[in-house]
């Protein structure tokens, strides 16, 4: 693989097709998730300003990608002012994975850190969005309505119960 290859491939990026390798697998057999972490190529750490994406050594370009936890009021200041929740639902082509990777995509061009998350049933699963809040800790949000909620390992969100949650950075 080139070093210009390698350079487009993000964190960000692998996260997303490993989320999205797991929802048409997840979709396509209609099970429970039944899956395995195997990483990905670059290690996230944090730092005092926000959230740092590391670069490999053999990089041949070197670029700093800097994410913001906002305060609750951040947070609720930009889901008020994002467009994505008057999107309209449209079965198989805009759906709870688009609002989420939609709103996921605009925090982040405003600098703020944003996490895809699933949640798992028996059958099927959902798609919100996460902030790591610097005064309130981790607040989930529902990008189709801007709601807070509360997900749990356990509990029932939309009428079923959630087995397993799945947060990507």
């Amino acid at each position: 693989m080139t070093a210009h290859i390698r350079s487009l491939l993000t964190s960000r990026a692998l996260a997303i097709v490993l989320l999205g390798t797991i929802y048409i697998v997840l979709l396509g057999n209609g099970y429970g998730i039944g899956y395995e972490y195997v990483g990905t190529q670059a290690e996230a750490e944090y730092n005092e300003g926000g959230y740092q994406e590391a670069t490999g050594e053999n990089s041949s370009t070197s670029q700093e990608v800097v994410f913001k936890n906002p305060t609750f009021k951040e947070l609720r200041d930009f889901i008020l002012k994002d467009p994505t929740n008057r999107n309209e639902f449209v079965l198989n082509q805009y759906e709870c994975r688009h609002f989420a990777t939609e709103v996921n995509n605009n925090a982040e061009a405003n600098d703020l850190r944003c996490a895809f998350v699933l949640l798992g049933y028996d059958r099927g699963q959902h798609a919100v969005v996460a902030f790591d809040t610097t005064d309130r800790g981790l607040v989930y949000i529902e990008p189709q309505t801007d709601a807070a909620i509360h997900p749990e390992v356990g509990g029932k969100y939309q009428g079923m119960e959630i087995k397993e949650i799945l947060i990507a950075w």
